[in-house]
């Protein structure tokens, strides 16, 4: 939703690229591949990996808003936008984007993580997995690829341990949805309503 410059130029374009996105990664499917990885099991709480994961989860909650607050301190206000997104345009903003995170996670750490382990083993497979994973991130800057190596070999290696994906679900929407709640509520001081037009010419544009 936004980056240091501020603002998306377009929001309307911003949910068709999330919608886009879910349509490309489900793509696999087509191709039979929905077996090749396993989202969850029933027995998959009473695991050491199971644990690990909601510790992760738990602090990631914790460390997501502070990253907020570092990274809005450090822009010194100029994410604030004339005119900041209506509440419509919020709700189906988060539904989208829990849902693309559903899925973006689905396909690295499950279709991408699996076929290539089998094809040319986990070392290499994980190698492969969080490169593309940082390749992509690398119109948000420097530090978030950077930060994309070890979030990414975490996922994979509990994505493994797990032999399921929701770890990698739950701990994505753990550190993006508190991060861009935080963001929102220093957006709008003093409990203001947001304005209900959904795009606003006056955005910049950012990823």
């Amino acid at each position: 939703m936004f980056d240091d410059k501020g603002f998306v130029a377009n929001p309307s374009m911003l949910i068709l690229l999330h919608a886009g996105g879910i349509v490309l990664f489900l793509f696999p499917l087509l191709f039979g591949h929905f077996n090749s990885f396993v989202l969850f099991s029933n027995n998959d709480l009473a695991s050491p990996a199971a644990w690990v994961t909601i510790i992760c989860f738990l602090l990631l909650l914790f460390i997501s808003p502070k990253i907020a607050q570092k990274k809005y301190s450090k822009s010194a206000g100029n994410v604030l936008p004339g005119k900041l997104p209506g509440m419509k345009f919020i709700i189906l903003y988060f539904i989208v984007r829990i849902v693309f995170i559903c899925v973006y996670e689905s396909w690295f750490r499950g279709y991408l993580l699996s076929d290539s382990t089998s094809s040319v083993g986990w070392v290499l497979a994980a190698l492969l997995n969080v490169s593309l994973y940082a390749l992509l991130h690398i119109v948000n800057g420097k530090d978030e690829v950077i930060a994309c190596f070890p979030f990414g070999i975490l996922l994979c290696c509990l994505c493994t341990w797990q032999g399921a994906v929701w770890p990698a679900i739950v701990l994505h929407l753990a550190l993006t949805v508190p991060y861009e709640i935080s963001m929102l509520k220093k957006m709008y001081p003093n409990n203001q309503q947001p304005h209900e037009n959904i795009s606003n010419g006056s955005f910049r544009v950012s990823r």
